[in-house]
């Protein structure tokens, strides 16, 4: 009886095999194919806190939704955006007329309605952009009224089912939000590492400016060298802008981006290959002396050699591997922005970690 049984089961598995097969080859189909029918978007700003940084986030805004339809091919009418305050929204309503104020009520009623509306080759993408802050176990996102944890944002989230699906969390502490959100088939970003990272972060400002053309340092381009312009590319241009950066104000980078692509609720920093080679700092000591021995020059000029060098740096080697993080979003297609100069910075429109205006950017300075 038992052998009989084993018998039956082998029968079973050699002809559920090619079913299987056909069922992963069509997957893999689908991910390879790099088209979706429609992409929708919800862009939702939290609560900006003070002047300096409404300013800063209604700019930011106004970038994704006037780069969204050319960059990632969404129509103004699959778009919603969600203000974090009234005088934000009065601003917004001019670049995108249907903006709502951003509460945990409306955030969980938008992610609703565009579940019922998604198709199965459809495309959604969730843009945050915020402040928050912890409570225990959780990342709070700072909303007009109640806030908005990871666990009650994962649950409203669950309802989408299509075969795009990008959640990009630029507000500190969202790596706590990796792992409620993780699925197979579904990218997410955040700005942060989950238990490390509190104070305010560059990446909203450096991904609204990649997206618009307008980044002060690393503009939107093929930068895996796979011959595609995909959503591997804007991550990492997004973080070599970052870098750069706080690179160029001589701080610590207090922001380290994960990115979960495979499903598995840990976020890897796929970035840390492309970054730039730091050069090695001189000893003290022989700067000392030089200064001694040259005291009319100001000004050292760097060896071209060595800027070469850094421009030409070997790109790492493709992602390959499904298991990996980042080889999903190698099949995510968009387009090039409308490149324009970028403008000068204001007084308010400093880098987040140059500014030192609430605590958690003195924090992060001191």
């Amino acid at each position: 009886m038992t052998m009989m049984r084993l018998l039956m089961f082998v029968l079973l598995a050699c002809v559920g095999a090619p079913a299987m097969a056909d069922n992963v080859f069509q997957i893999d189909a689908d991910l390879e194919s790099g088209t979706v029918n429609h992409r929708r978007m919800l862009l939702c700003c939290g609560l900006p806190g003070d002047d300096r940084h409404r300013e800063q986030m209604t700019e930011a805004c106004r970038r994704i939704i006037g780069s969204a339809q050319v960059v990632l091919g969404v129509q103004p009418e699959n778009l919603v955006v969600l203000a974090g305050d009234e005088e934000m929204q009065s601003v917004l309503q001019s670049d995108h007329a249907a903006t709502e104020i951003c509460t945990r009520e409306t955030m969980i009623g938008a992610i609703a309605q565009a579940a019922d509306k998604l198709g199965p080759t459809d495309a959604f993408w969730c843009i945050l952009i915020g402040h928050s802050h912890p409570y225990g176990s959780e990342s709070q996102f700072n909303v007009s009224g109640k806030d908005l944890n990871q666990g009650e944002f994962a649950k409203a989230a669950a309802a989408i089912n299509c075969r795009e699906q990008v959640f990009w969390l630029t507000q500190p502490i969202s790596g706590f939000w990796i792992r409620p959100l993780a699925r197979p088939g579904r990218i997410i970003v955040t700005a942060t590492e989950a238990d490390l990272e509190f104070t305010g972060t560059e990446m909203p400002y450096a991904l609204a400016a990649v997206m618009a053309g307008e980044s002060e340092n690393q503009p939107l381009d093929d930068i895996d060298g796979d011959g595609t312009l995909s959503f591997l590319d804007l991550y990492l241009a997004t973080n070599l802008e970052i870098t750069e950066r706080f690179r160029a104000i001589d701080r610590l980078q207090t922001e380290h981006a994960q990115l979960d692509d495979n499903g598995d609720g840990r976020g890897s920093e796929v970035q840390q290959p492309y970054l730039p080679v730091v050069p090695k700092d001189e000893d003290e000591g022989d700067k000392e002396k030089d200064e001694e021995e040259s005291p009319e020059e100001e000004v050292q000029v760097p060896d071209e050699t060595e800027v070469v060098n850094a421009e030409t740096q070997p790109k790492p080697p493709l992602i390959q591997s499904r298991n990996l993080d980042g080889f999903r979003s190698r099949y995510v297609l968009i387009s090039k922005p409308n490149t324009v100069e970028p403008k000068p910075k204001s007084e308010s429109q400093k880098p987040e970690s140059e500014t030192t205006a609430d605590n958690s950017v003195e924090t992060a300075s001191s």
